[in-house]
């Protein structure tokens, strides 16, 4: 469900938009001396002065409050002070229906969640909103309503699957069960598809890889059953991820066309340190790193490095238009089907890949060595599996 504050979860995910504020534009004028108004007049302006549209209207219905959630977070503007401003408003907004009697219970159950999505941005600026939350998550378990209590119960499970990465095994299965359980009562939807994607993360970032990459498998059979749509088409970036999080020490396999429309061929590779970078020219981190690609090529291409790119821009010319205006000398895969452009690219489905810049370095046997080899890691990378970089400095002529 896509909420006043709240981005879509899984792929990209930026700074601001990452917790759900996406900013927006605000100007400014500076009125000249000339267009000031005399006296008289200032104290005509001061009379009719515009109401403040952040107050909070007195006496509102819980509709007419809603409203107002609604007008304030499209003044959100582009600075953290107006963001943060509007995150404010619709906290103590919310607190005004909650003050109401006989309030809808659907309605008050997704102002609330407005609530705790403002407040979880607002933690990253002001100390008193995160007391603000653990307050209103405590008032939400003591509610009577079944609706209310599930609010609280679920924000206290983001917290757990938060923790998840540090967690025991047993912690995590017992995550795992509670998501289960959650699942089981109905079709899964889009916030339970968001808490179990982000604790197979977690899971997957504790190097527990055999019980992510199960939970992974699992996730894409419940995704498959779901009534939504938009899920059950991720439901293979599910299965991907589980094949991808188990590729070190393994082969990788690529299958596709290159940039020129020639079928590829990954066994030409062998013999080869390869780095395999998932990337797109709209990706400011991947356009960063290419800097340090090209170095190292020019260090240990004759040594047996080599670099192939799977492209994931929406088009072949955006690829292409870059790949010329950078000078990328090798070579670059991308699907020659439109329904398979973008992130729909078929080998970044097979392996779930879910954010970029996505950089596998694999041996000369064909076996995964590193999923993040990238700046100076990928530097000492190629140092142990090609040796030390050769001196280019002539040794000075002896008599």
């Amino acid at each position: 469900m896509l909420r006043l504050y709240r981005a879509p979860a899984v792929l990209a995910v930026c700074l601001i938009v990452s917790v759900g504020f996406a900013v927006h534009a605000s100007h400014a004028q500076d009125a000249s001396t000339a267009d000031k108004p005399s006296d008289a007049a200032a104290e005509t302006d001061d009379e009719a002065e515009e109401p403040d549209p952040y107050a909070i209207p007195e006496n509102a219905t819980a509709e007419e409050l809603v409203a107002h959630i609604r007008a304030v977070t499209r003044m959100r503007g582009r600075t953290i002070e107006t963001v943060t401003k509007s995150a404010n408003t619709v906290v103590d907004t919310v607190e005004a229906i909650r003050k109401l009697d006989d309030v809808d219970v659907e309605l008050l159950s997704d102002s609330i969640q407005e609530e705790i999505t403002a407040l979880n941005f607002l933690v990253r600026f002001d100390p008193k909103a995160r007391k603000r939350l653990e307050t209103l998550i405590d008032e939400l378990a003591a509610d009577e309503r079944p609706e209310i209590k599930e609010l609280a119960e679920t924000e206290m499970l983001k917290i757990r699957i938060e923790g998840a990465r540090n967690a025991s095994e047993q912690d995590q299965r017992a995550l795992i069960g509670e998501i289960e359980t959650m699942v089981a009562k109905s079709s899964m939807d889009r916030n339970q598809f968001a808490l179990a994607y982000r604790l197979a993360e977690s899971i997957a970032a504790s190097g527990n890889i055999d019980v992510a990459a199960s939970f992974y498998e699992q996730l894409a059979k419940w995704m498959k059953d779901s009534d939504d749509e938009m899920i059950r088409n991720r439901a293979d970036k599910m299965i991907g991820a589980a094949r991808r999080i188990r590729l070190p020490g393994n082969p990788i396999e690529l299958v596709g066309k290159t940039t020129d429309g020639d079928d590829f061929e990954w066994e030409n590779y062998r013999g080869k340190v390869v780095l395999v970078d998932f990337w797109a020219s709209w990706c400011g981190p991947c356009r960063g790193e290419v800097p340090n690609m090209k170095r190292n090529l020019e260090i240990y291409g004759d040594k047996g490095f080599a670099v192939v790119g799977i492209n994931l821009d929406r088009t072949l010319e955006a690829c292409e238009d870059y790949v010329a205006k950078e000078e990328l000398t090798w070579t670059n895969l991308i699907s020659d089907q439109d329904d398979e452009m973008g992130w729909d690219n078929p080998i970044a489905t097979h392996y779930g890949i879910s954010g970029i810049p996505t950089a596998i370095l694999v041996d000369k046997a064909g076996k995964v060595i590193s999923m993040r080899a990238r700046g100076k890691e990928l530097d000492r990378l190629l140092e142990e599996q090609l040796g030390a970089p050769d001196d280019t400095e002539d040794e000075p002529v002896k008599d």
